[in-house]
């Protein structure tokens, strides 16, 4: 199967796709130097805005989108800018919790090579600033539930509960997290996967890149390019190497996605549940991805944004299986009347 060949959508951003949210009845799309673009569920254009810089998370909520672009964060509404304020640094991650948008901003020091201070906002649907708490740690992953929760880097590491620090199983700072169906899990720079609970899952040999929910279980992307699936009791399932993660997710029955870079040339890989590879494809460096429940989405450093629709892409895959099948049966067909 030609897998770009069985995208049920391409579209170009203009620019690199930085940032990528998919449901079911639209796509938003972010890019590297602003352009923000939503498309209706057939496809088609609804608007476009320019933001002030590179487009990092989005945020829907109801009709509004909320993203954070460079050191702002900037609301929208059918393609118009209702308000758009300054944090202290880069504006990073994004949660709507008790009816506010919180979002973090982080400041980097380039002499000392790390990140300095951070920062958790706090603001009304209208914009207005409700509290801002700084910190010396900088938070990694964010999710919204019945608890608010960060996840933070050195030098505290840990968790933020509601404004209250928790220690995890590793000291570690966290890299990623993942808010699975039962649990929260969250990747360390020491290659430990833990839980908000303060258990440890399991421990690999390399830091965590990011970290993906399987129907069975975890997939786990290493900093030496390894994927490593598991289920949710840390036993492995299937382990596959190759060039930099770049970014992965997991749909359409099981299947897991992943972009990777070789520094020259990107590609996409799509294995099974049992982690045998079914299909793959040369492209532009993936750099982000997102999923629906029938539709996966890439965003690529070309501008590109290739879209999968689950029934199209298994009755292409179907009809790849059929043909292989035929192929294979007139091929063990003439061995045969060749032996004879």
């Amino acid at each position: 199967m030609d897998l770009i060949q069985a995208a049920w959508m391409i579209r170009d951003l203009g620019q690199p796709v930085s940032s990528l949210d998919i449901e079911e009845d639209s796509i938003i799309a972010g890019g590297w130097n602003g352009a923000l673009k939503m498309w209706n569920g057939d496809g088609d254009i609804l608007w476009s805005t320019q933001c002030e810089d590179r487009i990092e998370a989005i945020l829907r909520i109801d009709e509004i989108v909320v993203v954070t672009s460079g050191l702002h964060i900037t609301c929208v509404k059918a393609g118009e800018i209702l308000w758009s304020n300054p944090l202290e640094g880069s504006a990073d991650l994004l949660a709507y919790h008790d009816g506010n948008i919180v979002a973090t901003s982080s400041v980097y020091d380039i002499e000392h090579g790390d990140f300095m201070e951070s920062a958790i906002w706090r603001f009304s649907l209208d914009g207005e600033l409700i509290e801002v708490t700084r910190m010396d740690e900088r938070p990694w992953f964010l999710h919204s539930g019945q608890d608010l929760t960060l996840a933070l880097g050195r030098p505290k590491c840990g968790l933020l509960v509601n404004g209250e620090h928790r220690d995890l199983p590793s000291m570690s700072p966290v890299m990623c997290g993942l808010s699975g169906r039962k649990n929260i899990l969250l990747g360390h720079a020491d290659g430990t996967v833990s839980s908000s609970k303060g258990e440890e899952i399991s421990k690999e040999p390399f830091s965590i890149e990011s970290l993906t929910c399987l129907e069975k279980g975890f997939v786990a992307a290493l900093e030496n390019g390894q994927l490593v699936a598991r289920t949710p009791e840390s036993v492995e399932m299937w382990t596959a190497s190759g060039p930099q993660i770049t970014t992965q997710i997991a749909g359409f029955d099981d299947l897991h996605w992943c972009g990777r870079w070789n520094s020259m040339r990107g590609q996409i890989e799509v294995r099974d549940e049992i982690g045998a590879l079914v299909v793959s494809a040369e492209t532009s460096r993936p750099r982000v991805s997102d999923s629906s429940e029938n539709r996966i989405g890439f965003g690529f450093e070309d501008g590109q944004i290739l879209i999968w629709e689950r029934e199209l892409f298994q009755r292409r895959s179907k009809q790849e299986s059929v043909e292989e099948n035929s192929r294979n049966s007139a091929l063990a067909a003439k061995l045969r009347s060749l032996r004879k």
